[in-house]
């Protein structure tokens, strides 16, 4: 078992706590709205490259070879970038090292459409996975910042609705702006909306102050990257798990029903039901009212539920494909609704159990894990599709499988009460 203990002896002695806070969350409510556009514009930048990466790619001359190695450069590049990023934005703060992500990742995706071989996209994706990496980490550690300890779960749900409207608006618009004008100004669109961003980030920079406002002597002992991660094993457990599902499912679900002659559409319906039904959990007072006894119980629920939404998605060995196509939708919001009930609750967990000092670095590998859990269901998916067939739902059963993993460590693990760790 996992036993992590926590002393609060310091806020006896300090009592500018009581007298300072309340005015710091009425004045930091207001500046969480910021945080959310650099979430949306953070994501939104990852969902538009979804339909139009691999195409442009082509466009380049790009073999079917280089087209994969292409698109998992950005992935490649983004896992130590992550972790790299943790450090830096506990070093260097998180408003200064976003303003750099945020200007650089817009120099980068600009430079897409100017391009002309697939040599050059490649640089690119690589460039572009690396500066890009300090977005989500820094945005989720100032929310962590800016956030009361008991409104981090909402505010963390709030943040999860954001990104799944990332996922629904930026992939239809990347389609649209392809289609009507060419790929150059996709990626000019992207970059003039990370360059508002920053201008946004620059006005409030210094309105985007943590409430966690004095360094605890025990924060230099946390930022030992052994003890960080035994710190947060459980949460980590979770969204790695996680991850291999969802790479299954945006992997399996379009190779599947392109198989079996299933119209395009069943497939961005899928999707977009996965998305709506996953922000409309977050945003809604269910996940943090109904299960509010502890995060390991909504935690386990959502990870059951999107091992049950694989499962369902799986057809259960039918082979009709009316059948099938009537079970991915059902599959995909079932599988939604685990991911609106989980998603805040392990965003919140680690923000939870990491101080200001170390918040960062919690994030960084917190989305390094993310990011590898999906390329990992995704070649998983792969091997599977092509040991069985395309058209099996076996895949679906492993992602599922994996899923259902992840309630192992919250369930074993004791409870962790406070924040900052002695």
């Amino acid at each position: 078992m996992f036993v992590i203990k926590y002393d609060h002896a310091w806020e006896e002695w300090w009592p500018m706590v009581s007298t300072s806070t309340p005015r710091l969350v009425r004045r930091n409510q207001s500046v969480l709205w910021v945080v959310r556009i650099l979430v949306f514009v953070a994501f939104f930048d990852l969902f538009v490259q979804f339909p139009i990466a691999a195409p442009y790619a082509v466009v380049l001359g790009a073999s079917s070879t280089l087209v994969g190695l292409v698109v998992a450069a950005y992935s490649m590049a983004n896992l130590p970038g992550n972790i790299l990023a943790g450090v830096l934005l506990d070093r260097w703060g998180r408003t200064r090292l976003l303003l750099i992500g945020l200007v650089l990742t817009a120099v980068v995706v600009a430079a897409y459409s100017i391009a002309r071989s697939p040599d050059q996209l490649m640089v690119l994706r690589i460039l572009h996975g690396l500066v890009v990496a300090t977005l989500a980490p820094g945005a989720f550690a100032l929310a962590g910042d800016v956030a009361s300890p008991g409104d981090r779960v909402r505010v963390m749900g709030v943040n999860g609705a954001v990104i799944a409207l990332a996922a629904i608006v930026a992939p239809a618009l990347a389609g649209i702006v392809q289609e009507w004008f060419g790929f150059g100004w996709v990626f000019l669109l992207d970059a003039v909306l990370l360059l508002n961003a920053a201008a946004l980030l620059w006005l409030f920079r210094h309105t985007l102050q943590p409430l966690e406002s004095r360094r605890s002597v025990t924060d230099r002992v946390v930022t030992r990257w052994p003890l960080l991660v035994r710190q947060q094993a459980a949460p980590y457990w979770v969204i790695l798990t996680f991850a291999i599902a969802l790479g299954v499912l945006v992997t399996h679900v379009p190779e599947r029903l392109q198989a079996l002659g299933i119209s395009p559409v069943v497939r961005g319906t899928a999707f977009s039901l996965y998305g709506l039904v996953a922000a409309a959990v977050m945003i809604s007072p269910f996940g943090g009212q109904v299960l509010r006894q502890r995060w390991a119980v909504k935690a386990v629920v959502g990870v059951w539920l999107v091992a049950l939404g694989l499962l369902v998605a799986s057809g259960f060995g039918l082979s009709s494909p009316l059948t099938i196509e009537r079970l991915t939708l059902l599959g995909a919001a079932v599988f939604g609704f685990g991911f609106g009930l989980l998603f805040p609750t392990v965003t919140a967990e680690v923000a939870r159990r990491s101080s200001g000092e170390t918040r960062g670095r919690a994030f960084g590998l917190f989305y390094a894990l993310y990011s590898l859990g999906v390329v990992f269901g995704a070649v998983m998916s792969g091997w599977l599709a092509e040991i069985g067939s395309v058209g099996s739902g076996w895949p679906f059963v492993a992602g599922a499988l994996f899923g259902a993993a992840g309630s192992i460590l919250p369930l074993l693990e004791r409870r962790v009460h406070v924040e900052v760790p002695a």
